[in-house]
């Protein structure tokens, strides 16, 4: 577990002021900000890469704060891998694993490398290597020093779209098996597919923490209801073409377009997707959900509501249409999207 408490470090122009944070054991904690808002610098920080001026670092119960980066049991990996190009893939892996016998040390770099799935890589240098095999690499030979925690800045940044599925699900599969991570990303996405929790920073101060859907439904501030752009995510499993959205009362589905068979994932659904209108709608291709207007909010459309229909859906409508309507709180309505409209994040 990490625990940090009252950390301060001052620059000439910038400060990072009185973070406290907690990554359980079990914990996916995304740090989630814009460009130069200190996220990178809070990794250096707990890496012992930067000295902080006041507070306390403790992994595991026992004070960081003083020790050298090398004595941190901390495995720091950024968005550019720093690997050893010079060397071949197995080199990089055993690079800390000098103390143990050369057999057992070969053994140790196959089993890293099969975990990774790179083991036909292993004699290959890395100047040759994709930017989803670099990071593979880099996975491994992080592992190879048996870190406590993984901090990981900005990882996926410089992945084709193509791989980044990949790469999250073997993130997701070293956090089950029981290694803490503390990630870093201005990426939404990215925060909803990987995270169990979520700390918003900006300036330097962590806004909000908790778990995703508690942030997302209730963010605090202004800058932490922006951030995401997005509120319409939903915690979901999915047989064939039928989501079935998990924390609600009562069963709802939402239909796709395309099939997915996925016990544990997010479906997004973007607000200017979903329409807003008084009478049931007679198209059955949709997805179709009576509701409650329980918010209205104005906006740069016009307005945005929000329509409790056993779950929270929040939709655009232009100024001229809300009028239109007469929409006012408490009204009845029916909030509608095509099966194409839902975005599956795996």
């Amino acid at each position: 577990m990490l625990e940090i408490s009252n950390l301060q470090k001052s620059f000439k122009r910038f400060v990072i002021t009185d973070i406290n944070m907690v990554v359980e054991p079990s914990d996916y904690h995304i740090l989630l900000g814009s460009s130069g808002a200190g996220k990178s610098v809070l990794l250096e920080l707990i890496a012992g890469i930067i000295s902080p001026d006041k507070g306390t670092i403790r992994l595991f119960r026992n004070d960081i704060t003083q020790l050298p980066t090398g004595k941190r049991k901390t495995g720091l990996i950024f968005q550019t891998p720093a690997l050893f190009h010079h060397y071949t893939v197995a080199q990089n892996i055993g690079y800390s694993l000098n103390k143990l016998t050369k057999t057992d040390r070969l053994k140790r770099i196959e089993v890293l490398a099969e975990q990774m799935n790179i083991s036909h890589l292993l004699q290959h240098k890395t100047t040759k290597l994709s930017g989803g095999e670099l990071q593979r690499v880099a996975l491994a030979r992080v592992i190879a020093s048996e870190p406590l925690i993984l901090l990981l800045d900005e990882p996926l940044s410089a992945i084709d779209t193509s791989l980044k599925a990949d790469i999250r699900g073997l993130l997701r599969t070293l956090n089950k098996g029981g290694m803490p991570i503390l990630h870093v990303t201005h990426d939404f996405e990215e925060a909803v597919a990987l995270g169990s929790k979520i700390s918003i920073i900006e300036h330097g101060q962590i806004l909000q923490t908790g778990s995703l859907e508690a942030v997302i439904e209730n963010p605090r501030n202004t800058f932490t209801a922006g951030f995401s752009g997005e509120r319409n995510f939903f915690k979901v499993s999915i047989s064939n073409h039928e989501a079935i959205l998990k924390g609600t009362k009562s069963k709802i589905s939402i239909l796709l377009s395309a099939s997915h068979q996925v016990e544990d994932t997010h479906i997004l659904v973007k607000s200017n997707s979903i329409s807003v209108v008084l009478h049931e709608p007679e198209m059955s291709n949709m997805n179709n959900f009576k509701g409650v207007i329980k918010a209205i909010n104005p906006s740069r459309e016009g307005y945005q509501v929000c329509v409790d229909a056993g779950f929270s859906l929040y939709a655009y409508i232009t100024s001229e249409a809300f009028i239109k309507m007469g929409i006012v709180e408490g009204q009845t309505v029916w909030a509608s999207f095509k099966a194409s409209a839902v975005e599956v994040i795996i």
